[in-house]
């Protein structure tokens, strides 16, 4: 019970932690597309965590997620998210694509402390193109949701999908499977 109790507390501190990151400093260089710098923090970060929990370091992205392929540089797919209102997502864990981690994390809040948040995971073809995996869920920086989506609770890999394809003008051409009403792993 006192160990349930910690982690709750370590994990709402750590969500706390992710708010004053993502929000306390809003300019571009920490939450647009300039802030390419957080990507191999993340990197870093994401495994060293996994060393410490096996829930936070890097985990294979599934064919569920993927909502659809933007017939845009990864460059120019960053700078369209800013332009529609998605930052960076620099605490997120990172997901991987055939053993590459993924290029670009970003997310959109209706505001700060919004219990809900549609997350975008972007990899970079080699043709210029960037294919975009999606899932909603509960905010991680939110601490009162932290825990929660720490533990994956509350996720909806098809409500993701479907926002994204509603959003973004993706190719859903190369689509083969049906996204999952829960989470990543349900």
């Amino acid at each position: 019970m006192l160990a349930r109790w910690l982690s709750t507390v370590v994990l709402a501190f750590g969500a706390a932690v992710g708010f004053v990151v993502s929000y306390a400093l809003p300019v571009r260089w920490t939450r647009g597309p300039e802030a390419r710098w957080w990507e191999s923090l993340r990197r870093v970060s994401s495994r060293s965590f996994g060393l410490v929990d096996e829930n936070g370091g890097p985990r294979p992205i599934t064919d569920g997620e993927y909502a659809g392929t933007l017939d845009y540089s990864l460059a120019e797919t960053e700078r369209l998210l800013y332009g529609e209102g998605f930052i960076r997502n620099p605490m997120a864990r990172l997901k991987t694509l055939d053993g590459r981690p993924e290029d670009g994390s970003w997310v959109y809040r209706e505001s700060p402390l919004a219990p809900r948040q549609l997350h975008l995971m972007l990899f970079e073809n080699g043709d210029g193109t960037t294919d975009v995996y999606a899932h909603a869920e509960l905010s991680s920086v939110n601490p009162l949701c932290g825990p929660a989506h720490f533990r994956g609770d509350g996720q909806s890999v098809s409500a993701g999908v479907e926002r994204a394809r509603e959003w973004l003008p993706l190719d859903t051409s190369a689509v083969t499977t049906t996204p999952p009403e829960g989470s990543w792993d349900s």
